[in-house]
């Protein structure tokens, strides 16, 4: 489980921050990763997102969206090749 700083809801990427997950290389080697991120923290698309992010205060972030898939031209469909084999986001609501 790691904490999410930013979701974006067309597309459901939720952009982590290397300072947030200690080793980033967690993020892309877990088979099933959860993230958790505030509901306030939710913007419709990717342009709000790039607005709010703050590139220039951190060596590394990335986001994710889910697990890749790719398929060789023998029809062979492999799930997670690039990083965690599933996603679950928490979207958690501060009171």
């Amino acid at each position: 489980m790691a904490p999410g700083q930013l979701a974006v809801a067309e597309n459901g990427a939720v952009w982590v921050d290397e300072r947030q997950v200690g080793q980033r290389s967690v993020l892309f080697l877990t088979r099933h990763l959860v993230l958790v991120v505030p509901v306030s923290a939710v913007v419709a698309n990717m342009h709000q997102a790039y607005t709010q992010l703050r590139l220039h205060s951190t060596r590394y972030g990335c986001f994710i969206s889910g697990p890749s898939k790719t398929a060789d031209i023998e029809q062979s469909l492999v799930i997670g090749a690039h990083g965690p084999g599933s996603l679950l986001v928490i979207l958690l609501n501060k009171q």
